[in-house]
Formats: C-alpha cells, sequence, structure tokens
C-alpha cells in the first residue's frame, strides 16, 4: 500500500499579496547580488502575465561565485547543458513568494548564440534549456546594469536564431499535416484531429517567432498571439478556428481538415519569411 507523507518545510500565507520586487528590497534578501556584472527580472513576470502564484525569475550574471542565502526554504546546484554551457541554481522563498534564481557566467549568451553569429543557420539544433534562456534574456526587466541586458537584447536580434527557429517549426508543420493526410486515409479521424491542432500551434509558433516573439511555452500561445498582433494570426481567428473545436455537425474528419486548411494557408503566407535569410 502507498501512504505518502508530506513534510511543509514553508507553508503559505492564505492570502497572498506581491512582493517587493524592486533592486533595493531584493538585495536585503540576496545581498550577494551587489556583486553580480547584471541582474534582470524575467520569465512570466517580466512579459506582464504573472499572478500572484507566479515564481520570481532572476538571473544574475557573474564570473565569480556570488554568495546567496542558506535557510530552511532553499536548496541549491548546479546545473549544466550538453553545449558545455554551467550555471548555479538557487531556489527558495522570499516575501512568501517563490524564487528561482540562476547566475550563469557573463558569456553565456554568445556561447550559446555562438554559431548563430558567424553563419545563416537553417535549422535550430539548440536545446530547450538553452531557447528558453534565450527567451527570458528577450524579455529581461534590468534590475542592474541595464546596459549588458541592451546588448544581449542587440545579439539575439542580430543572430540567425530566431529564422533558424522559425524553420525548424515550419519542418513540424510540415510533418504534422503529413500525419493528418496519413490518418485521415486510415479512417483515424480521432488522431487526425489532434495532429490538425497541433499543426495550427505550431504555424502559430512560427508566425510568432518571425515577429520576434521567442516564448517557448505553449500555454502563453494566446498571450502570445495578444502581444503579437503583426505575426497575421488574431486571437478571435485561432480561438474560433482551432480551440473552439468542432463546430455543430461538423465530423471529426471535417474538423481535422478545415483546421489543416487553416494551417496551410498560414503556411503559404510566411513562406517568403521562412527563406529569408536576413
Amino acid at each position: 500500500m502507498f501512504n505518502p507523507t508530506v513534510q511543509v518545510i514553508a507553508a503559505q500565507p492564505k492570502v497572498l499579496t506581491p512582493p517587493d520586487i524592486s533592486f533595493e528590497a531584493i538585495l536585503k534578501h540576496f545581498p550577494g547580488l551587489a556583486e553580480a556584472e547584471a541582474v534582470c527580472m524575467t520569465g512570466s513576470i517580466a512579459a506582464g502575465w504573472g499572478n500572484a502564484f507566479s515564481d520570481i525569475d532572476l538571473y544574475a550574471f557573474s564570473d565569480k561565485e556570488l554568495d546567496l542565502p542558506i535557510d530552511e526554504t532553499m536548496e541549491t546546484w548546479p546545473g549544466a547543458d550538453s553545449s558545455g554551457v554551467r550555471w548555479h541554481n538557487w531556489m527558495g522563498v522570499y516575501d512568501n513568494a517563490r524564487v528561482d534564481l540562476k547566475v550563469w557566467p557573463t558569456s553565456t549568451l554568445t556561447t550559446a548564440l555562438e554559431p548563430y553569429l558567424a553563419t545563416e543557420v537553417e535549422f535550430c539544433s539548440m536545446g530547450d534549456f538553452l531557447q528558453d534562456f534565450v527567451y527570458r534574456l528577450d524579455v529581461a526587466m534590468p534590475l542592474k546594469n541595464e546596459e549588458f541586458f541592451g546588448r544581449m537584447k542587440e545579439l539575439i536580434a542580430g543572430s540567425s536564431y530566431p529564422r533558424a527557429r522559425a524553420r525548424r517549426l515550419k519542418a513540424d508543420v510540415e510533418n504534422r499535416l503529413t500525419d493528418v493526410a496519413g490518418q485521415l486515409d486510415a479512417g483515424d479521424d480521432r488522431t487526425a484531429r489532434v495532429s490538425a491542432a497541433l499543426a495550427a500551434a505550431t504555424i502559430a509558433d512560427a508566425a510568432l517567432v518571425l515577429s520576434g516573439e521567442l516564448c517557448r511555452r505553449e500555454k502563453w500561445l494566446v498571450r502570445r498571439l495578444e502581444k503579437t498582433p503583426q505575426c497575421g494570426i488574431t486571437v478571435e481567428d485561432y480561438v474560433t478556428t482551432i480551440l473552439d473545436g468542432a463546430r455543430p455537425g461538423e465530423s471529426d474528419a471535417a474538423t481535422a481538415r478545415r483546421m489543416a486548411r487553416w494551417t496551410q494557408a498560414h503556411l503559404v503566407r510566411l513562406e517568403d519569411a521562412f527563406l529569408s535569410a536576413s
């Protein structure tokens, strides 16, 4: 018999109030950040999508070890990516809010983007974790050394990374549309409907990336469309065509075909942007 037990390390208050996220307030809990080259807030709060339950995501950049708090709420561990990038994780509680702090070497973005700075890379091969790192730097709210983050955003914009990532998404869309055709031919209409919805979400993601919106989280897709009208897909169009699912009297096969046609239309519309090298 499975009898799990739960140990409460840090009890949450019944009413959550937003913490003070000014750099002066953060330094009182993390005085070691004063020694960092640069510090920013990132994640959902920086993107303007946070809520009372959102983590506070902090990035610090330093080429020396920083002194971070040690208390009963925290845990800390080293991180490493297959590309050779290394960082330090600190996770704990600050002013009743969960904090996810990562300390990176100052050259991390240059290292991650190196292939995309020298040439026009056709398909993105960067790992998911570093793709998330690039996005989080792109939306960073500087707390210390604003000029540092300005340089980082210029580095991202001047690289071939966004286009390479968009081309990878395009290939995924094409593969999913092929799946739809095969599944419909096999009479697997429900699965075809799932594949068509996935293809639609992927072409929306590609359109957003081509417009400079680099978030990788599926849960934010509608918010991203709302934020980026220049991508050519409106929230109303995506919701009514894709998210609302089958229309009255519409079969799974008909729904899959309708979603696939919508996806194909946007694939054709974006073709020149996919092929662009600048």
